[in-house]
């Protein structure tokens, strides 16, 4: 055999045996399907607590966390996918943290990615249900299955919920249930957040007043959402 032909046969050999790692590396510096499917499980301490309670059944809260593709840290902790409506990761709310930070503090090639969000659990709209929107990813996912005629998402955070995230509800009826406080001041937010939305998209957009007309100043100061709401009148 010749030199040549040694050499080319041996590169070659490297290059599959380095292939899965290379593929590894590269799925794993960014958000992706392969990193969500491989952080997948079935149980969740939120969830737990609710079947504990009888809330909701083992069955529905698998069901939740299968729509939703809920994963979990190895300390765990749960993960929230921010996965848009092409099917596509682009963060994830873990704790009191983004998997982007994480992932710019381990990969100095990411310093200048630019993140960017979208609604906790858009990739299930699909135009055949209206949609509810709420604070907490645990919230959409309890709702999820407390009240199925819609679809339920989050937005993590009042500062990541730009405009820009209701473009592609484009079409579709919204009602967007805040997170109750004694001033009021989070509900008068969400009251000029839709005008403000409804001069850019063609959006049935409500702000629902449940919790500012009927929550308990106690729950008021506990800042309640429509979660802790029905749970409460539950008991």
């Amino acid at each position: 055999m010749k030199w040549n032909e040694v050499f080319c046969n041996t590169f070659k050999a490297i290059g599959e045996r380095l292939a899965p790692e290379i593929e590894r590396r590269v799925n794993f510096m960014l958000p992706s399907l392969p990193m969500v499917e491989a952080c997948r499980a079935s149980e969740f301490d939120f969830l737990q607590v609710l079947i504990g309670q009888g809330v909701i059944t083992t069955e529905q809260a698998l069901h939740a966390a299968e729509c939703y593709r809920l994963g979990k840290t190895k300390t765990g902790r749960t993960i929230f996918w921010m996965i848009d409506d092409m099917m596509t990761p682009l963060d994830a709310h873990i704790g009191d943290g983004w998997l982007s930070q994480m992932l710019k503090a381990r990969e100095e090639l990411l310093a200048y990615w630019t993140v960017k969000h979208c609604l906790f659990g858009l990739h299930l709209v699909d135009g055949s249900k209206p949609i509810g929107i709420v604070e907490s990813e645990a919230s959409a996912v309890i709702l999820s299955e407390l009240y199925p005629e819609c679809v339920w998402l989050a937005y993590a955070v009042n500062s990541h919920l730009v405009i820009d995230m209701l473009a592609p509800l484009q079409g579709s009826t919204v009602t967007i249930y805040p997170r109750t406080d004694p001033t009021m001041s989070n509900y008068v937010f969400f009251l000029d957040y839709a005008k403000q939305a409804e001069q850019y998209y063609d959006i049935r957009l409500r702000i629902d007043n449940t919790l500012e007309l009927h929550a308990t100043e106690e729950q008021k100061q506990r800042c309640i959402d429509i979660v802790d709401f029905v749970l409460d009148s539950a008991r």
